[in-house]
């Protein structure tokens, strides 16, 4: 294989897992708002900070477990959690 192919079969793989990140915030953003809309009906806040920091650890050790940047990772959580409030 030369270099030129190999380099687009990568590229390839790192397209195909792009549109799986952005299918998965999709559906993660869509059942968000479904938390949303039961929580207003059952009279809770939307905002759970016990729930967001115990995600925010739990993101962090898998992080972590994956030798990924822990700060990255909780900083790309954080922002998540904020927009799945809009």
């Amino acid at each position: 294989m030369d270099k030129i192919s190999k380099l687009e079969k990568l590229r390839k793989k790192v397209d195909t897992i792009d549109r799986k990140l952005v299918s998965l915030l999709a559906e993660r953003f869509k059942t968000t708002k479904e938390i949303i809309l039961v929580k207003k009906k059952d009279g809770l806040a939307v905002k759970d900070v016990k729930r967001e920091d115990a995600i925010l650890k739990e993101t962090g050790k898998l992080a972590k477990k994956a030798k990924l940047n822990t700060e990255f990772i909780t900083d790309i959580f954080k922002r998540i959690l904020k927009e799945s409030k809009k």
